[in-house]
């Protein structure tokens, strides 16, 4: 009795996307899995999240299986979308890292102080990666209170109130109101939107931030 060949990828991709069949799907499935986690993995080095991205993928590909291309192996078109994923959770963790790195040492910033951490598309970013993102945000966060405490006085105490010890605008009018004749709650509102134009072409002299 003739030996029973197995089905190859691309062959169980086009049957699914022929017979929407489930049992097609499941072997598939079986078969995709083990080396996309492994290469998930690779990308993200946290588990939890690999077995998230592994799910939303392949629950991706039974979604959108008519979007595959018979020109092309089911291998490519899953793990581009795989890839996506990891992109999109590593720009996540990296703009929380950003907020982190400016929170941690109680500092409250706008987020137009807080650029995109690049990601190189060309190949998986590495936890190196990472760690050097966080390290420059964390420089920056150095820089960028340096530039608020030599901001003129006009407006230095009040981005130091906003941004530094975090307070809101009717506070900063409380507390400023009693140190200068004449202030309401436009001028703090005047004085923090200047402030901050200065802050940011501050930073921007110094090549931290790209240009708006």
């Amino acid at each position: 009795m003739a030996k029973k060949t197995k089905k190859t990828y691309k062959e169980l991709a086009i049957e699914f996307k022929k017979t929407r069949s489930e049992k097609v799907y499941n072997e598939l499935y079986a078969k995709m899995r083990p080396g996309l986690r492994s290469y998930v993995n690779n990308i993200v080095k946290d588990h939890n999240v690999t077995e998230d991205i592994v799910s939303t993928t392949l629950t991706t590909m039974y979604l959108k299986i008519e979007q595959y291309s018979e020109d092309y192996q089911i291998t490519t078109w899953v793990y581009r979308i795989a890839y996506n994923e990891c992109i999109g959770w590593i720009r996540y963790r990296n703009r929380k890292v950003s907020m982190n790195a400016f929170t941690d040492k109680g500092i409250d910033l706008p987020t137009f102080m807080l650029p995109d951490v690049d990601v190189d598309n060309s190949m998986p970013p590495t936890e190196a990666d990472h760690w050097a993102a966080e390290h420059l945000l964390t420089e920056k966060v150095r820089l960028t209170t340096e530039a608020i405490k030599a901001l003129p006085p006009m407006y230095k105490r009040f981005m130091e109130e906003r941004f530094l010890n975090k307070k809101s605008y009717n506070d900063i009018l409380d507390i400023m109101s009693n140190s200068e004749r004449g202030v309401n709650l436009q001028t703090v509102k005047n004085r923090i939107f200047r402030g901050r134009k200065i802050v940011r072409k501050q930073l921007e002299r110094m090549q931290l931030f790209a240009e708006a």
